[in-house]
């Protein structure tokens, strides 16, 4: 993202977020626009916290008044009176009350369905048809009446519910609230304030939530710039429009915004009508990048909804590509652009499922469920999309590279062809080499098996479960390309942190050769020991090649055997895509 484009979000959301007419509609539609999908949702929640700001400020002396006149109220309760019925006596505990209990639905049904409402936010056909909803809830306005009432608890709790409805990218947040309380006959200029102080403990929440994501999973370092500048812009658009609309709503005539709401909709449809085709655009680099879809495909396994990042190529017939996140990143990881860029250039269709995110739940980390959405994904792409049966590709580095092996030894009979890179074999002996490193890979195979290796048997059978050895003795009959740079596990110039030792590939490659009934040519773990001790291989040991011009760099070690191939080549903890698709290019 770059800071033009954060700027000009930035504003968007702060204009928006106050004016009824969508803050995420608004963001998702301009997301598409600088095809920006998969990063824009904690974005959009740190632009939520700017604009949060923005109505502390304007509402500081109000925010003041109630928590000064609830402590006052209390402590002035008359002697023997108790606290309980000194607070119902009190119009700002009430009040308080009104914000506290009309935020319970918005966080019941946010945490309810987190996945679901996090689907659509880089999905335009849902945020028309909310749009569209939003801007007749608007015009309905003009047709009710001021009313002289209080906000009330009651009250408080039906303004909620409105609310809640607003996570729906396209469900305007202010237009749902203050329409609500028009139509419970609130005073107008009370329904545009407790709308907004409404909205306080709802934005904190999801910062809270998204503050915790990043936590866990970190971010890119490189957008915190662009983002710190989208936020300013937010907080001072923000201002600006919190200012204009509580005018508005004083003077009657927010259902206006709901013409604007509509005649969006209109020109959405007409300039960028959804389900059209894929199509490229150039990023601010100049470089040819291709545009996705991101869709929603229900679990066979739990039923839930699973999103999947998809791209359609143009031709009859076309292979069909799974490539897989690596091991801390989920569906929206940038990495993937890579494999959409080759795959239209190819006329290939691209799958990159989210197959349960980071490898550190339960649901993760090659669990039943985690595979299940991958076949679920494949399934959806013959079912959707014009595919040859006969070239259906899988491929991951890292983390995805694991996958792959583990989607390979489950179910050799799915795939055409696999490449793995830099990939982990063995769930239990990484936990080792990560303890050893004090990396945190350690904890998150920890949180996914439930323990360390050796605390129970059912955490050893999760730990066996899990790791793509015990079961790629089943992909012998599948063409599988297994690689690592020799440098990795090591760190340095070549790999980062280098966290794979290439002993597990290795190792992956061994159980493939085994399964063959090829035992004489498996690699011995002296072999293996001494590679990873010092990067090289010891002199002697056969390789099958040097050169391999789709690598674009040496290669240190080469075995074939039957249809598996292992490479060790001069490098780090990487993945190189000429040669993945030179490979599947094969078959």
């Amino acid at each position: 993202m770059s800071y033009f484009q954060a700027i000009i979000l930035g504003i968007v959301q702060g204009l928006t977020e106050f004016l009824p007419v969508s803050s995420s509609g608004h963001l998702v539609l301009f997301q598409h626009l600088f095809g920006l999908e998969g990063e824009i949702l904690v974005f959009d929640i740190l632009l939520h916290f700017a604009t949060l700001l923005a109505v502390i400020v304007v509402f500081r002396h109000k925010i003041a008044e109630l928590l000064l006149g609830a402590i006052t109220d209390i402590g002035q309760r008359s002697p023997g009176e108790s606290v309980v019925s000194a607070a119902s006596q009190s119009k700002n505990i009430r009040y308080i009350m009104a914000i506290v209990i009309g935020t319970v639905p918005a966080v019941v049904l946010g945490l309810s369905f987190k996945d679901l409402f996090e689907s659509l936010f880089s999905s335009i056909f849902p945020v028309l048809i909310a749009l569209t909803v939003t801007g007749l809830i608007l015009l309905a306005t003009f047709f009710r009446r001021p009313g002289d009432k209080d906000v009330g608890v009651g009250n408080g709790f039906l303004i909620g519910m409105a609310q809640a409805c607003a996570i729906i990218p396209g469900i305007s947040r202010s237009g749902s609230t203050i329409s609500a309380a028009l139509f419970l006959g609130v005073r107008r200029s009370d329904a545009g304030e407790f709308s907004f102080l409404l909205s306080l403990p709802a934005i904190c929440g999801a910062v809270l939530l998204a503050v915790l994501d990043i936590a866990e999973c970190g971010i890119d370092t490189a957008s915190l710039g662009p983002w710190i500048a989208g936020m300013i812009a937010a907080f001072l658009s923000g201002y600006v429009s919190l200012m204009l609309l509580m005018a508005v709503v004083r003077r009657g005539k927010i259902g206006w915004f709901g013409f604007y709401c509509l005649a969006l909709v209109a020109a959405v449809f007409i300039l960028q009508p959804e389900g059209s085709k894929a199509e490229h655009n150039i990023n601010e680099h100049g470089d040819l990048t291709v545009t996705e879809r991101l869709i929603s495909i229900p679990s066979t396994y739990d039923n839930s909804s699973q999103p999947v990042r998809v791209y359609e190529a143009v031709g009859k017939s076309r292979p069909l590509l799974i490539a897989l996140h690596t091991w801390s990143h989920d569906y929206s990881q940038s990495d993937a652009s890579e494999y959409f860029k080759r795959c239209r250039e190819r006329d290939w269709h691209c799958v990159f499922p989210n197959f349960r995110g980071p490898n550190k739940t339960p649901a993760a980390c090659g669990s039943p469920a985690a595979m299940q959405d991958i076949l679920d994904a494949v399934e959806w792409a013959k079912d959707n999309f014009d595919v040859d049966p006969r070239r259906v590709f899988l491929v991951g580095c890292s983390g995805g590279g694991y996958m792959t092996l583990q989607m390979a030894g489950n179910f050799p009979t799915v795939w055409t062809a696999a490449s793995a890179w830099v990939p982990i074999s063995d769930i239990a002996r990484w936990h080792e080499e990560t303890t050893e490193r004090g990396l945190v890979y350690s904890q998150d195979i920890e949180l996914a098996c439930g323990g360390k290796p050796g605390d129970s048997p059912a955490v050893d059978k999760e730990y066996s479960q899990r790791s793509a050895v015990t079961h790629l003795w089943r992909a012998h009959i599948l063409p599988v390309d297994i690689n690592a740079g020799i440098h990795d596990g090591h760190g340095g110039s070549f790999g980062g942190e280098g966290s794979v030792p290439v002993g597990q590939t290795i190792r992956a490659y061994n159980a493939l050769v085994k399964a063959a009934g090829k035992g004489g040519e498996l690699i011995g773990e002296d072999i293996i020991a001494a590679i990873e001790k010092d990067e090289a291989v010891p002199p002697g040991t056969r390789t099958d090649t040097n050169e391999d011009a789709t690598y674009g760099r040496r290669i240190h070690l080469r075995r074939s055997s039957g249809l598996s191939r292992m490479t060790l080549f001069e490098g780090g903890h990487e993945i190189v895509y000429d040669a993945v698709f030179a490979w599947l290019e094969q078959f």
